[in-house]
């Protein structure tokens, strides 16, 4: 955790991130879990691993012998999050499927990193957690198997039913409004790009509420968007308090986006799998370049077939039209790193 809070502080001013925004990063980055069939893009044009990836892994794991061998027979796959603009499903999003078809109604699927676990939870009405963890651990552990996963915990929980359906939430409508008029007037001076990258956000309060902007630093007309932004609310009767303003560089936020998707495909084509030993994964963008480092718990580096395999998978996964989309014509660094932090494979453009 320590070095995740260096990692936020070293790009904190290229970003101009709040305090409020990298807390709630940092809980995206280590909590992650599948609640619902489909997924969309989360609003603020963040990763789910956003700024600054970081997984420490130590580790302890459930594992068979038939596993591992399936682990190192079953070649790599780094599959992109998005294909043609549709959601790829991860494994969270997998046995969320897996658990729903056995009948059961599934809270969430959720993976953490320390150790690597993966957590199910459920609604249940006429069956105990000790009957269901009967009929679908057998299920889990078998796909799991299948797919090579031989390093990891699984958890079950149960919840006695779903919780009442929320009422509405006048702070959605209220963002809603407040999103909708920032759209408007960053694109009526001609920044629709800008405008699409969702640029508002509101802090909500007891009695009042703040609208915070996040100004690319190229704008010039800052000033006179925020201006008009007062106007809007006003005669738009959207009540609030004021208006808070960060500046940000915006390439660089849009380049950190796109290779916190790298990243984490990456990390998720080896993680929980004995054979590569990837306990993390950690990214950043500095001056234009992107950094990936995965983290192993090799002391020597592996044999120079597994090596050999490691590199083969990810170039052909940089290969691929959803990957060079991403990634555009960023220069980059991607590395794998043994115990002590020393490189063992370099891949660069």
């Amino acid at each position: 955790m320590r070095f995740l809070d260096e990692q936020f502080k070293d790009l904190e001013e290229e970003l101009k991130m709040t305090n409020q925004s990298k807390e709630q990063l940092k809980s995206k980055i280590l909590h992650s879990n599948y609640k619902e069939k489909k997924q969309n893009v989360m609003r603020y044009g963040w990763v789910a691993v956003g700024v600054c990836l970081l997984f420490l892994i130590t580790s302890p794991f459930y594992s068979t012998t038939m596993a591992s061998i399936a682990s190192r027979i079953l070649p790599i796959s780094i599959t992109p999050s998005y294909s043609n603009g549709q959601y790829n499903p991860d494994l969270t999003a997998q046995l969320f499927e897996l658990v729903e078809g056995e009948g059961y109604k599934v809270n969430s699927v959720g993976v953490t990193p320390n150790p690597y676990t993966i957590d199910v939870s459920l609604f249940l009405e006429d069956s105990t957690l000790k009957q269901a963890i009967e009929t679908i651990e057998p299920k889990i552990k078998n796909y799991l198997f299948e797919n090579g996963y031989d390093q990891y915990e699984l958890k079950f929980s149960a919840m006695a039913e779903p919780p009442a359906a929320p009422q509405e939430d006048e702070t959605f409508d209220l963002y809603d409004q407040v999103s909708e008029i920032v759209k408007e007037v960053f694109t009526s001076y001609g920044y629709a790009e800008e405008a699409d990258f969702e640029l508002a956000g509101l802090k909500s309060g007891l009695f009042s509420n703040v609208v915070t902007i996040d100004m690319p630093d190229h704008i010039k007309e800052s000033a006179e968007i925020i201006e008009e932004l007062r106007i809007e609310f006003k005669a738009q009767n959207v009540k609030i308090k004021d208006i808070e303003v960060y500046t940000f560089n915006l390439k660089h936020r849009q380049q950190d986006n796109r290779w916190g998707y790298v990243a984490s495909d990456i990390h998720n084509g080896m993680a929980g799998k004995s054979t590569y030993q990837v306990t993390g994964v950690s990214y950043k963008v500095k001056k234009g370049h992107s950094y990936v480092w995965l983290k192993t718990d090799f002391n020597e580096p592996p044999s120079s077939e597994i090596i050999q395999e490691i590199e083969l998978a990810i170039k052909e996964y940089l290969a691929l039209p959803e990957t060079k989309e991403q990634i555009q014509n960023d220069n980059y660094t991607i590395q794998l790193l043994l115990k002590n932090e020393q490189s063992f494979l370099d891949i660069t453009k």
